[in-house]
């Protein structure tokens, strides 16, 4: 895995955001106590923090935390971990469908059987809505590259450099 300046840089490319906007995402989702502050540690980040950080910006608010509790009427692990799942695994996902008026989501992937299946997540209270939809839609194409970048991103150490890399003889 890779560490959560990585996948911020990340995710800026691979969603062809400016720079430094997931990272400000995800500084305040630290503010508000969902992702872990480890401030001078380059320590690697669960698919649980990029599946926030990814809600956050799909959606435009800090509510993360209503998205990734919400279940699917048909029962289920959460929306929360059923989008981790696809960090970690994204040949699978066909299409991610977020509103990001109301806590509402729905996946489309390739099911256990290699049919297409269709989960929907929602709130369990409904809230009032108004007559327009915002919905953000994101394919699998994302979440591939994105996996393929986590993977191969460089191991970061803490601290200086090493002795021989920070001299290096020329010949």
């Amino acid at each position: 895995m890779a560490t959560s300046r990585q996948v911020c840089e990340f995710l800026d490319e691979v969603l062809r955001l400016p720079p430094r906007t997931a990272a400000w995402h995800a500084q305040r989702l630290r503010l508000a106590g969902l992702l872990p502050a480890t401030q001078g540690l380059p320590e690697h980040i669960s698919s649980e923090h990029v599946a926030a950080i990814l809600i956050a910006i799909a959606v435009g608010s800090p509510l993360v935390d209503d998205y990734f509790s919400m279940r699917s009427g048909s029962g289920g692990p959460t929306f929360g971990k059923v989008l981790a799942g696809f960090v970690d695994r994204p040949f699978e996902l066909l299409e991610l469908q977020i509103d990001s008026l109301t806590p509402a989501a729905s996946v489309t992937f390739r099911g256990p059987d290699h049919g297409v299946a269709t989960l929907s997540f929602y709130a369990p209270s409904p809230k009032p809505r108004p007559a327009f939809d915002r919905d953000v839609r994101l394919g699998p194409e994302i979440f591939i590259k994105l996996a393929a970048a986590i993977a191969n991103a460089p191991e970061v150490r803490a601290g200086r450099p090493r002795l021989r890399d920070r001299y290096s003889r020329i010949s």
